[in-house]
């Protein structure tokens, strides 16, 4: 008994914390979109991510070298693993803000779960469950009643531009690493392994960076942005990073994309709470169907058939004590 609690604690946390990661998600899509006249994407992508390597520093380095030895023999992949989060997939979601809108931008992140399901049934074999189907089919009807306003005719007048294409390859980057990263198994702490994500990601960002400043635009912090500076280290970066691998490795790599149709569910409370805009029924159904589809895709066959098993199993036993007094 007290391992099952023990399990479902362990879940619950994860859980939270993938919610926790797309709300952190929600407001960086929204401070990025805000900047992005007054950063550059790569500088403000490596300056991100300086920062939080150097606040992880006093808590994960001795970790790092002590788990040196399970490190070092997957260094090659961990590289792969890094290029494709720490220094592809904000970096394309930064440069996309230059090109598409906001509406394309957030539509176009939706399809993160369906490309994690699909990288996972060819890379894992996971075949995709009809419940997780099911549940990733609800979500993003969800999503999409609230970013059409609840007219998803409106779909059908969104075109394609350049921003929109580094937008998908975003997509296919997080899809990959996140599939990549279940694959991997690697038996380290989600902070240690934050840690060398980033030590392997900073040399590809500071030469992306070189070649921004020199060909396209030089950027270098000023004090105005320390505010924007520290939450993007602390939140979407650390916190986030570490939630999301911990959701990974405890609840599947299809399970926790799937949580990224909450994005434009935090999207909307926020544009409500803070930019004074009001709540419409496509919020609400929208919302609910995002959770409705969550909850679709964590539930599973076996534990279904679990509960059936023990409901008969009690009903026979209710049965027998009956015969018994009779």
């Amino acid at each position: 008994m007290e391992i099952n609690v023990f399990k479902q604690r362990t879940f619950w946390l994860a859980f939270l914390g993938l919610v926790a990661t797309n709300l952190f998600w929600a407001i960086n899509a929204t401070l990025a979109r805000g900047y992005m006249d007054e950063v550059a994407p790569i500088a403000i992508n490596l300056f991100r991510w300086l920062g939080a390597f150097v606040l992880l520093t006093p808590f994960a380095l001795r970790g790092t070298i002590k788990n040196w030895h399970v490190i070092r023999p997957k260094l090659l992949p961990l590289t792969g693993l890094a290029v494709l989060s720490i220094t592809l997939y904000n970096s394309l979601l930064y440069l996309s803000a230059n090109f598409t809108t906001a509406v394309n931008i957030t539509l176009i992140n939706t399809l993160i779960p369906v490309a994690t399901l699909l990288i996972a049934w060819r890379v894992l074999g996971n075949r995709p469950r009809l419940l997780q189907l099911i549940g990733i089919t609800v979500s993003i009807i969800g999503v999409l009643l609230i970013l059409t306003q609840g007219q998803l005719l409106r779909l059908l007048t969104l075109s394609l531009g350049q921003g929109d294409l580094l937008m998908l390859a975003a997509v296919i980057c997080w899809s990959l690493f996140t599939v990549l990263l279940k694959k991997m198994s690697m038996k380290l702490s989600p902070i240690i392994l934050l840690y060398v994500l980033i030590m392997l990601g900073l040399p590809f960002l500071i030469f992306a960076y070189g070649i921004e400043a020199l060909f396209f635009r030089f950027y270098w912090p000023s004090l105005s942005h320390l505010g924007l500076l520290a939450y993007l280290w602390v939140f979407p970066s650390i916190f986030a990073y570490i939630f999301w691998t911990n959701g990974v490795q405890k609840m599947g790599a299809e399970t926790a994309s799937l949580s990224i149709t909450l994005m434009p569910l935090f999207g909307a409370v926020l544009a409500i709470t803070f930019l004074g805009e009001s709540i419409c029924w496509f919020h609400i159904v929208g919302g609910i169907c995002s959770l409705l589809g969550m909850i679709l895709a964590l539930v599973s066959p076996e534990s279904l058939t679990r509960k059936f098993h023990r409901k008969a199993a009690s009903k026979r036993c209710i049965a027998k004590v009956s015969c018994v007094k009779d």
